[in-house]
């Protein structure tokens, strides 16, 4: 994996995450007034963080949900899935990360393009957006270095976007993987662009995840009119599971998922899938019937 030009001062690094954290080398971390806790994520070593509180389907086919110390990847299910992939990784990301500092890493040109995080949007995933350390690289091999260096000093969790392939196989992917075996930091790298493409990857990577949105549950609107969109939802797939379960693995099912911000985890889709939904500017049905019979009548005479 070749490395940027310039060297990095570690030591500045370090001052500079500890400026950040508003505390000193060593020092214990502080929770920011007003902010919730996240969901724990199990043990403090290379245990699993489920995705859920435990009754997801998803954190049983993972065995408890995805581990620590390994990578991760992402991928949307398809070209318009793109925002959803994006989403879905953050929030994941934020979960491992827990109440220590998240690591995001996206390429200049793509920050350039869609501006800096959105402070709402953040918290809205359960990231404290003072404890986000936005990492910006020149292009895909620089963000390779910036991931595997962030695991090797021990970030607990890194979120970066590879918009393509042409540097990323076997052996970088390897790289990583052990970068965060021995960092025991948890690695999210989000497939930016191959949307679509999951299945034709080849790495390392303990899980690949196919992530598309799905419809949301709606809420009920002011004086009964249109609903409005509810919380994020997506429908996830695992296209890749390195390691066994604990029964057999349905790979090609897709599970349905809601974000749940107050809690910041992920719960079951509340609504049953494989019916069409109702169109919310469908005629009233006492209306429709009447048309019907009038009709009919019509034809009679």
């Amino acid at each position: 994996m070749p490395h940027p030009p310039h060297t990095t001062d570690v030591s500045g690094l370090r001052d500079l995450v500890s400026r950040i954290e508003g505390t000193r080398p060593g020092a214990p971390r502080r929770r920011e007034a007003g902010f919730p806790a996240p969901v724990s994520l199990g043990d403090g070593g290379l245990g699993d963080g489920g995705l859920g509180d435990g009754g997801l389907p998803l954190d049983r086919l993972l065995s408890g949900g995805l581990r620590r110390g390994t990578l991760h990847e992402v991928v949307g299910e398809g070209v318009g899935d793109a925002a959803a992939a994006a989403g879905f990784a953050l929030a994941v990301a934020g979960r491992c990360a827990g109440l220590d500092p998240l690591v995001w890493i996206v390429e200049d040109h793509v920050a350039s393009e869609t501006g800096l995080p959105y402070r709402p949007g953040l918290g809205a995933h359960g990231i404290d957006p003072d404890r986000l350390i936005l990492v910006r690289t020149a292009d895909g091999p620089a963000t390779l270095w910036a991931l595997e260096e962030a695991l090797r000093l021990g970030a607990r969790a890194v979120l970066a976007e590879l918009w393509g392939a042409k540097h990323y196989g076997l052996a970088a992917s390897r790289r990583l993987l052990l970068a965060a075996q021995r960092g025991r930091g948890t690695a999210v790298l989000l497939h930016a662009g191959l949307a679509g493409r999951g299945a034709a990857l080849s790495s390392a990577a303990e899980t690949r995840l196919a992530v598309r949105a799905c419809p949301s549950p709606r809420l009920a609107s002011a004086g009964g009119r249109t609903p409005i969109p509810g919380v994020p939802a997506v429908s996830v797939r695992l296209l890749k599971l390195r390691l066994g379960t604990g029964g057999e693995a349905d790979l090609d099912r897709r599970h349905p998922i809601v974000w749940n911000p107050d809690r910041r985890c992920f719960d079951a889709h509340p609504l049953p899938f494989g019916l069409p939904a109702a169109a919310a500017d469908r005629p009233h049905p006492a209306r429709r019937a009447a048309s019907v019979v009038d009709f009919g009548q019509a034809r009679a005479g």
